[in-house]
């Protein structure tokens, strides 16, 4: 009696390209995740400057002539590259009262709103970050608040 142990060649082959066919089903889709990670810390990035960009603005608006101005010192500090501000005046209930204009140079021209909106556009790459807040005229200690 002759009994053999073990795979044939033929056999072998079959099994080979199985778990080929296998493991591409199973990375292909994997190979897609890696671009959406990519897209998203490249969103992240774009949403972090931008954030850093309005933290400035608060920052510097605190300052009531650089708020009435409607602008920063981009000369010792200019904006990061991609990234565009724009300004616009807003009425005590947030209603515009202009249209937006690019962030300036201080000194600005000097506005009387009593609120100010911010639209901040961060493309350094990847997805356009779009952020918009409005900030409130700083209260000044004995005299002229919002």
């Amino acid at each position: 009696m002759n009994k053999t142990f073990g795979f044939s060649l033929i056999e072998a082959i079959i099994a080979t390209v199985l778990l080929g066919v296998l493991l591409a089903a199973v990375l292909g889709p994997i190979g897609g995740l890696f671009k959406i990670s990519k897209s998203n810390q490249q969103t992240l990035g774009n949403t972090t400057l931008a954030h850093q960009v309005a933290e400035r603005i608060v920052k510097s608006w605190e300052d009531p002539a650089k708020f009435s101005g409607g602008c920063l010192d981009l000369v010792s500090e200019p904006l990061p590259a991609g990234v565009r501000v724009a300004v616009q005046d807003l009425d005590a209930y947030a209603t515009p009262v202009s249209m937006p204009q690019p962030l300036s140079n201080c000194p600005g021209t000097t506005s009387s709103a009593p609120m100010r909106r911010v639209l901040i556009t961060a493309a350094n790459g990847g997805p356009v970050v779009e952020v918009t807040m409005d900030v409130a005229k700083p209260f000044v200690a004995g005299g002229g608040g919002p």
